[in-house]
């Protein structure tokens, strides 16, 4: 009789187990529909910024493999790497961590899409560098990770801020955008067209990227001649540093002086007025990406956002999200002061 019942119990059990699970399709960045067995319980993350949603999601419960380009929160150095990118996955050990989800971005090559999908395990594909594309993926991972009221939480906080400054710079005409110069990773003159998240960071913060049109869909990372850069005269030069940590004001004040001491840079406005600036790419993409819109916007309309302070809201959103008390170096350099 008692037999009996425990296997009564068990068998009630897989049905409550089973009917809490469903199977769910969903559409990535590529257009393919991938159906997964939600909500997801172990995820391989090899897309840029991708662990980074995950963990804000479910504190990291369900990653089980990552890139090695993430590092931030901290916590992501106790994840197993199962490929340096999406490039070059551990194909091997993902197939041996038996997830039930591999996201990846578009850098992963159709030999090993196919091998992964042989091996019955779903991918996803998701170019997450893109800051427009923020709040649409993570309800998309919210959805299939069983996270919907996590990621709404998260959404409305950088919707929320997204929308403070769209507000404030409506009112401000086309031609009265400041003129940016974005140099890439600390290489002379290297910068960025429309389409690369960067130019898209630029424009959401109300600035007129000087390059916009310099380079063509498929290279968003054109050189330009300085010549060209100093004709222009841009009313703001911003160099964006290494993608994967914060810095040391020291640093930063360094790498800085380097661009002022530049000959031909000496009699540019940006240069006379002081609007040289320096950006770790650490929060250029991912839930952050709205931080360094906050930045920018302050770099580019001090006046406007003279009242709001990106630093407090990046340490808000670090421990809202993270559970960080603190940040760990210094992400701008120099900060905007309204005059």
């Amino acid at each position: 009789m008692l037999k009996n019942i425990i296997r009564i119990l068990i068998c009630i059990g897989l049905l409550v187990m089973a009917g809490s699970a469903e199977n769910i399709t969903v559409d990535d960045c590529t257009g393919r529909s991938v159906t997964v067995n939600a909500p997801v319980q172990k995820v391989v993350s090899l897309g840029s910024g991708v662990a980074s949603y995950l963990y804000a999601l479910d504190g990291g419960k369900s990653l089980v493999g990552r890139d090695s380009y993430s590092h931030f929160p901290p916590a992501l150095e106790e994840i197993p790497i199962a490929g340096k990118s999406s490039y070059s996955p551990d194909l091997e050990m993902i197939i041996s961590l038996h997830p039930d989800l591999v996201i990846a971005d578009t850098m992963l090559s159709d030999d090993n899409l196919k091998e992964l999908e042989n091996a019955a395990i779903p991918v996803m594909i998701e170019s997450l560098v893109d800051p427009a594309r923020d709040i649409e993926v993570m309800e998309k991972l919210g959805r299939i990770m069983g996270k919907e009221e996590r990621a709404k939480e998260i959404t409305d906080f950088i919707k929320g801020y997204q929308d403070q400054i769209q507000e404030r710079i409506s009112s401000v005409k086309a031609e009265d955008r400041p003129k940016v110069f974005f140099e890439w990773a600390g290489k002379p003159y290297y910068t960025v067209s429309n389409g690369n998240p960067s130019d898209t960071l630029i424009q959401l913060a109300g600035g007129d990227n000087i390059a916009k049109d310099m380079g063509n869909s498929t290279h968003t990372y054109p050189t330009v001649d300085p010549e060209w850069v100093v004709e222009i005269d841009p009313d703001v030069i911003i160099q964006q540093r290494s993608s994967d940590k914060a810095f040391a004001a020291d640093e930063l004040k360094a790498l800085r002086d380097e661009i002022i001491a530049r000959p031909e840079l000496a009699d540019m406005k940006a240069v006379k007025d002081g609007r040289v600036y320096l950006i770790s790419g650490e929060i250029r993409y991912g839930i952050r990406s709205v931080i360094c819109q906050l930045y920018m916007a302050r770099l580019f309309y001090p006046e406007l956002f003279k009242d709001m302070d990106p630093e407090e809201i990046h340490k808000e959103l670090v421990q809202k999200f993270y559970g960080l008390n603190q940040l760990d170096g210094v992400y701008v350099y120099p900060t905007a002061s309204a005059s």
